[in-house]
């Protein structure tokens, strides 16, 4: 009798050791889980900035037009307004005094109606208004100049949130030499901003986002995506190479990132949502491929914005 007791007490004993060995290892995986989608947010924010740089370098933007504000002088106005008038005296001249009255108070409104219209307060002494208008920002529009200010606060940014991605890479245990190398190389990439160096700029800027494809592979379970930076990664080589319009480095990088993207097309762990943009993808990767043999600096930069632009549909 004694026996069956102590046996039971084994039993009862083991059930509470698995059960709680179940529940730790349960809660243990959880809390992992939620640290990699916690980090893999994080450098996908980190990768969103270095992409944003890379594109400002040479005025890259998605929308083909910008909002222009500009400022209206009070003397343009007032030539506008003193020829309004003139127009309107020489319309009036053989008019009566009481309707030359009855003019001079309408006018007095009109006056009224375009100072509340330009943003004037009660005292009418409004110097300036403003002026909207859209103007084109493809990559063959005259606009060349570097926002050089903006790029460096950028990079400050940048910077603010490194911290808490160090921190989050090593709890993950990722390689620790690719940590330190990373953090390195942003301090490069601000020496080169800080001299204003374009081309220095853009290298660096591709050498960091080497680095993002190697810390997904321990934040995601996403082949696809982790082969989409990759393929970005490599774009990112060849464009680097423009301003220096080394064309066969260009070719070789591009061909990477065809050979990469390629494995997109038979993975059938894809949303079927996907397939159509993914096959889409694949023709405007290799039209930006075909720009190598012509050798025109624009002209790859319009089909690098157009293949961007598919890659962040993915």
């Amino acid at each position: 009798m004694k026996g069956l007791k102590r046996a039971s007490y084994i039993i009862v004993i083991i059930i509470i050791v698995v059960l709680s060995w179940t529940i730790y290892a349960n809660a243990t995986k959880s809390d992992e889980k939620d640290q990699k989608e916690k980090t893999m947010s994080e450098i996908r924010y980190v990768e969103s900035k270095i992409v944003n740089l890379l594109n400002s370098l040479n005025n890259i933007e998605f929308e083909n037009y910008d909002i222009s504000i500009s400022q209206l002088n009070k003397s343009s106005k007032d030539e506008k307004s003193s020829q309004s008038e003139e127009s309107g005296s020489n319309s009036s001249s053989d008019s009566s005094s009481s309707e030359s009255g009855g003019g001079e108070s309408e006018g007095g409104k009109e006056s009224s109606g375009e100072s509340s219209s330009s943003g004037t307060g009660e005292s009418g002494n409004q110097s300036n208004s403003e002026k909207f208008e859209l103007k084109s920002s493809g990559v063959l529009s005259d606009n060349k100049e570097i926002n050089w200010d903006n790029i460096k606060s950028e990079v400050e940014i940048l910077y603010s949130s490194m911290s808490t991605l160090t921190i989050d890479l090593y709890q993950l245990n990722l390689n620790q030499q690719d940590i330190l190398s990373f953090n390195k190389e942003l301090d490069n990439l601000t020496l080169n901003v800080k001299s204003e160096d374009k081309e220095a700029s853009i290298k660096q800027l591709s050498k960091l986002y080497e680095y993002i494809p190697k810390f997904s592979k321990n934040t995601t379970e996403e082949e696809w995506y982790r082969n989409v930076l990759e393929v970005k990664s490599n774009i990112f080589k060849a464009y680097s190479n423009i301003e220096s319009e080394d064309w066969d480095e260009i070719a070789k990088n591009l061909t990477e990132a065809i050979n990469i993207y390629s494995k997109l097309l038979s993975d059938t762990s894809i949303d079927s949502n996907k397939q159509y943009l993914i096959n889409k993808g694949y023709i405007v990767i290799n039209e930006l491929y075909n720009t190598v043999s012509l050798k025109d600096k624009e002209i790859f930069l319009i089909k690098y914005k157009n293949l961007l632009e598919e890659l962040n549909n993915l």
